[in-house]
């Protein structure tokens, strides 16, 4: 009878562990979790998208959207990097998962607005194109902005020494 009962209470663990949500505070990627991530690039995402979608309707062109985009890339890297103390991993996630997104939302635009076929191969492409293209501008700006917070903070501890 024990063995039963027991068996029964890990079977109910078991549909309890089934039944829990996934949540982005549970989802970790690299050092941090999903929800550190999403806190900081909800707003530039949102802002540089409808950047592009208003500058499309008055220039009707995309060509200049790459712009708008590098922006919000630099300004996410800049944010994880001063104000959430994140390393080079952490940027390329942030504005990775930030290309993502701003690559999803513009070609689920195109599509909707112009009606093309081809249109959809774009829902792929053009998600992953822009995941690259933030990924690398993060890693730039983190790495150039690492090494001269790394030469500023030889400097002041190079002058501390010196002046005692």
């Amino acid at each position: 009878m024990s063995e039963q009962h027991t068996s029964d209470k890990q079977k109910q663990k078991q549909a309890e562990n089934d039944r829990e949500e996934l949540s982005l505070g549970k989802v970790s990627f690299g050092d941090k979790k999903l929800e550190f991530y999403f806190d900081i690039i909800k707003y530039p995402i949102i802002l540089a998208t409808v950047i592009n979608v208003v500058y499309f309707f008055v220039q009707d062109s995309f060509e200049v959207m790459w712009i708008f985009d590098i922006l919000a890339f630099i300004y996410i890297a800049m944010m994880v990097i001063k104000k959430k103390q994140g390393g080079q991993k952490e940027v390329f996630i942030a504005c990775g998962i930030a290309g993502l997104f701003m690559g999803l939302f513009i070609a689920i635009f195109k599509f909707i607005y112009f009606q093309k076929f081809y249109l959809f191969f774009n829902l792929v492409s053009e998600p992953f194109l822009t995941f690259f293209i933030g990924g690398f501008v993060g890693i730039a700006v983190a790495f150039i902005s690492l090494k001269l917070y790394k030469k500023n903070k030889k400097e002041i501890s190079s002058t501390k020494k010196g002046g005692d």
